[in-house]
């Protein structure tokens, strides 16, 4: 196990040993799991590994020493910026953190985290988000990210009732037996830096450093293909969709693929419903509208946020529109 190992002397750093030993899972007892979505009912979540910030700092500790790598952080705020919080729009404000890890020998990478500031954990979470990002671009935890999430039964407390196996890949024990998710190869050399100048997770800065963003043609393409419908979904709806299933305020800021895809997804869906409700309100009164709105609690068609209002002003003024009532004089 990585842990079990010697410190690696700076001045012996061997960057090929230094990476692979990077990207090797974290050992089982070192993995969380945590809810990301959840059935209506609440019974069943959909569940994904991770590990605690400090598994990350143990792991550098161990390879490279103390005093072998560092990290900076910058702490940028936004505030009055409108958020639905619990069926209600409040004005908050945006914590933006940019973490920059240093390991001797192997550059630098930065990651990016943010948090809603009325949050209570919202800068630990945001830290701990970009350090881990940052980390990812050296290898290590990215293997985080070829986990899809397991549906699981959850309790009363809408925590799993069982915690899932780990798959045979995510072992390090496996993992340095040369056994790798679908679609790696041997090598792993799907979240490599290949010494410190990058892949095509990490874009190299003018000084030496890297920040964390695909050079991927084809997921350059997917941020293209995303920032484009912002407008056809207005900033409030776009940015929702964005934190609800991205967990982030920008593409770019999405770290894989199938996260990515599956915002593009939603948002083309969410483009869909936009159509149907702007041609379903040239057929409907005004008053109408205005009553079903009132009805479904939901705020001006300009202010919708989430797709489940979206859904059901669609379905509500759809089924009205072809009331003789609801029709325009």
């Amino acid at each position: 196990m990585v842990s079990e190992q010697a410190p690696t002397p700076v001045s012996s750093l061997d960057v090929k040993s230094a990476i692979a030993d990077l990207d090797v899972p974290f050992p089982p007892d070192q993995v969380q799991w945590r809810v990301t979505n959840t059935a209506k009912d609440k019974k069943r979540g959909q569940i994904v590994p991770y590990a605690d910030p400090r598994a990350y700092a143990d792991r550098l500790n161990a390879l490279f020493t103390a005093q072998g790598w560092t990290r900076k952080y910058h702490i940028e705020t936004m505030s009055n910026i409108t958020r639905m919080k619990k069926g209600e729009s409040i004005s908050s404000g945006k914590i933006l953190v940019t973490c920059t890890v240093t390991i001797v020998g192997l550059w630098s990478h930065s990651g990016t985290g943010e948090e809603w500031a009325d949050d209570e954990n919202g800068m630990t979470s945001a830290d701990a988000q970009a350090f881990k990002r940052a980390c990812s671009c050296f290898g290590l935890g990215r293997y985080f990210y070829e986990f899809q999430g397991s549906w699981v039964d959850l309790d009363q407390n809408q925590q799993p009732k069982r915690i899932p196996a780990l798959p045979a890949w995510a072992i390090p024990e496996n993992w340095r037996k040369g056994i790798r998710p679908p679609g790696r190869n041997g090598n792993g050399n799907g979240a490599h830096v290949n010494g410190g100048k990058g892949n095509g997770h990490c874009d190299s800065k003018p000084n030496g450093g890297q920040t964390c963003a695909s050079a991927n043609s084809g997921v350059d393409e997917l941020d293209t293909r995303i920032v484009s419908l912002e407008k056809a979904l207005g900033p409030i709806l776009y940015r929702s969709v964005l934190r609800e299933y991205g967990k982030a305020a920008h593409p770019r800021l999405i770290m894989d693929a199938p996260t990515k895809r599956r915002v593009l997804e939603i948002l083309e869906s969410a483009e869909h419903g936009i159509n149907r409700l702007s041609a379903v309100r040239k057929r409907t009164d005004p008053k109408t509208l205005e009553s079903l709105l009132a009805k479904l609690q939901a705020p001006p068609l300009a202010e919708i946020a989430d797709m489940k209002t979206l859904r059901n002003v669609v379905f509500g003024l759809e089924e009205l529109a072809d009331s003789p009532s609801a029709h325009t004089a």
